[in-house]
């Protein structure tokens, strides 16, 4: 694996037009970018695919997760770091993904989220992530949200905004969700706010800067700036 990394970060491949166009479809952020970022998020897409491991678990086997799944997964962190050396999110280092929702060791009741670093584990649901990807005013995406949450912990002293309970609201109005709703689609009686208003940043781009210009303004200097 690692000559393999090796060989493909100096001759970097084309990815497969059927992939690019999913990127466009599911990604507002991508579309915005310029012809040299462009070129260097997908070469870090096709590196990231080479580094990270992927493992998809169904309720009585595991199952191969398809290329196009991977790479629509595997967007999610590239955008989020394009602007960061370590793209790889190295201390999360695999990627597990349920058909639907589940329970864990930690968290014995069903759920469709969970991250941890000292595992170095990046946990969703599919069937919930596939959903909002293609529709995102019908469904909260949980996979911009275990990234987001990963993202945080991979970098802990970034300048996060400063938000109150109160924000919930911001999130709410740029994603077009209750916050009872994005509790019961994520599972849990109570979640830290950050990662929902980082997942409303980027799915939901246009109508964040108006809920909440502010904020959009302080994750525009963490995930943009140079």
């Amino acid at each position: 694996p690692q000559i393999d990394y090796w060989w493909l970060d100096r001759h970097p491949i084309e990815i497969e037009d059927k992939i690019l166009k999913m990127i466009h479809q599911t990604n507002p952020r991508y579309s915005e970018l310029d012809e040299e970022d462009q070129k260097e998020f997908n070469k870090r897409l096709v590196l990231y695919l080479e580094g990270i491991a992927f493992k998809a678990k169904g309720m009585e086997q595991d199952f191969d997760l398809p290329y196009d799944v991977k790479n629509m997964i595997a967007q999610i962190p590239i955008t989020m770091t394009l602007r960061k050396k370590d793209f790889l999110l190295k201390d999360f280092e695999r990627i597990i993904v349920y058909k639907h929702a589940f329970p864990s060791p930690l968290y014995k009741f069903l759920h469709t989220v969970e991250t941890h670093a000292e595992d170095g584990l990046v946990i969703f649901a599919l069937d919930h992530a596939e959903a909002a990807f293609f529709n995102p005013d019908q469904y909260y995406n949980v996979a911009w949200h275990a990234f987001a949450d990963a993202f945080i912990k991979t970098y802990p002293n970034e300048a996060y905004p400063n938000i109150e309970e109160e924000d919930w609201t911001k999130a709410e109005n740029a994603l077009g969700f209750a916050k009872e709703s994005i509790l019961q689609t994520l599972g849990f009686e109570s979640i830290d706010l950050m990662p929902v208003l980082i997942t409303a940043y980027f799915v939901q781009k246009e109508r964040f800067e108006i809920a909440a210009p502010i904020i959009s303004k302080e994750l525009d200097d963490i995930f943009l700036a140079r």
